[in-house]
């Protein structure tokens, strides 16, 4: 059964402008390790980052009212064929599903919650 649905959407730049301004404290502030350690800085950089970031936001969106989420409580990463994927440090009785898209200027996720059986 769905619980619920949030979706995100946010300018590259902002993450960008963070990332230049504040470096690793920002990073380490909204991510954890290993959804960054395995992202190489280059042409996709950002957009990955604020992808990672809108998917963040769209899970605490939706989680949000059953429990409070802090941004490094969500973990954002891929599966071996791309598909994005979400774990939670907290056991919620959730599962999540995501979906995640990128531009040249922004980036935008939808996640939808369904209650474990």
């Amino acid at each position: 059964m769905v619980v619920g649905v949030g979706i995100d959407i946010i300018k590259i730049a902002k993450i960008k402008n963070s990332i230049k301004k504040w470096g690793d404290s920002f990073l380490n502030r909204v991510f954890n390790p290993e959804e960054v350690d395995h992202i190489l800085e280059g042409k996709m950089y950002y957009q990955r980052l604020a992808a990672r970031f809108a998917a963040k936001e769209a899970v605490i969106k939706v989680i949000s009212k059953e429990e409070p989420l802090a941004l490094r409580d969500v973990i954002i990463l891929n599966r071996k064929n791309g598909a994005p994927y979400c774990k939670l440090k907290k056991n919620l009785s959730v599962n999540i599903f995501l979906s995640i898209s990128h531009i040249e200027d922004y980036a935008v996720a939808c996640a939808v919650a369904e209650k474990k059986v």
